[in-house]
């Protein structure tokens, strides 16, 4: 696991990118009337091997956006008066589509910020997990990549 003040930055960078994409507030005079998209705090789940080792599992964020449906399809005049939710799908879409692709890429940024930050002070090496991995510091110097 990260120490927290590199997992506390991550997580700020992450929930201010969610929160351009879920959070949507109506107010009027100061008031807040509506509440049309929001979300919670980063999700962590971590596994812990029976010698202690803790390490990263998962990570996940909730949220939702409410996106306003025509009431009535079957009614000519009505369907003019309703607002087409195309449009608006679509836009969803392509946020949610660019929030993930940013998601993805905080979170390789995170792996390589967590695989070259300096271990925690009395913390115990451990054995490589990924057969490959140079164990004696025998690299290029470049940041690997696991397929």
């Amino acid at each position: 696991m990260p120490e927290p003040q590199l997992f506390a930055a991550w997580t700020a960078s992450i929930l201010e990118k969610v929160h351009g994409a879920f959070a949507d507030v109506v107010e009027k005079e100061g008031r807040i009337v509506a509440v049309l998209g929001a979300h919670e705090d980063v999700d962590v789940q971590a596994h812990c091997q029976p010698d202690g080792v803790v390490s990263l599992k998962g990570l996940a964020v909730s949220g939702f956006r409410i996106v306003h449906l025509p009431r009535v399809w079957d009614d000519p005049e009505r369907r003019k008066a309703e607002k087409d939710p195309h449009d608006e799908f679509d836009r969803l879409a392509r946020t949610f589509k660019t929030t993930l692709d940013e998601g993805t890429k905080s979170v390789s940024e995170l792996a390589t910020w967590i695989q070259y930050s300096p271990p925690a002070a009395g913390a115990k090496p451990i054995e490589p997990w990924f057969e490959g991995l140079p164990e004696d510091g025998d690299n290029d110097g470049g940041p690997e990549t696991i397929n």
